[in-house]
């Protein structure tokens, strides 16, 4: 896996589960590891907020308080995926000496969060 990836994965891990269960040891790269643990949660909570209620192509801006990071949230698209309700959103993370910008799919979960949507598997061609 690239360093893009990771990142992303990082984030992605991030948004989709509470800031206590996050190991992020292994995405060294990845902006978010400067953030403590309240800010992460902060973060998280800024992110469901923009999912839940930023039209499409509207870019929100958070800023942690204490570590030099600040985030920019843009909706791309909401669609279904089923009966799911799911949104397309472009992520950028600067932390200023880390930077990563990503496109992630988020689904509204049967528990009304939004969780991460991991890319469906491509099978390989001959």
């Amino acid at each position: 896996m690239n360093r893009v990836v990771l990142a992303g994965l990082a984030l992605a891990l991030a948004l989709a589960a509470p800031a206590h269960a996050i190991n992020v040891s292994g995405f060294k790269d990845a902006p978010i590891t400067r953030l403590n643990a309240e800010e992460l949660k902060a973060f998280r909570a800024a992110v469901m907020k923009t999912l839940d209620e930023a039209p499409d192509g509207t870019t929100v801006e958070w800023k942690a308080p204490k570590t030099r990071f600040t985030s920019k949230i843009t909706p791309q698209k909401s669609f279904s995926d089923g009966a799911l309700k799911c949104r397309e959103a472009m992520v950028e993370s600067d932390a200023h000496d880390l930077f990563q910008r990503g496109l992630y799919t988020f689904c509204k979960g049967a528990k009304g969060d939004w969780q991460f949507k991991l890319p469906a598997k491509q099978s390989k061609s001959k």
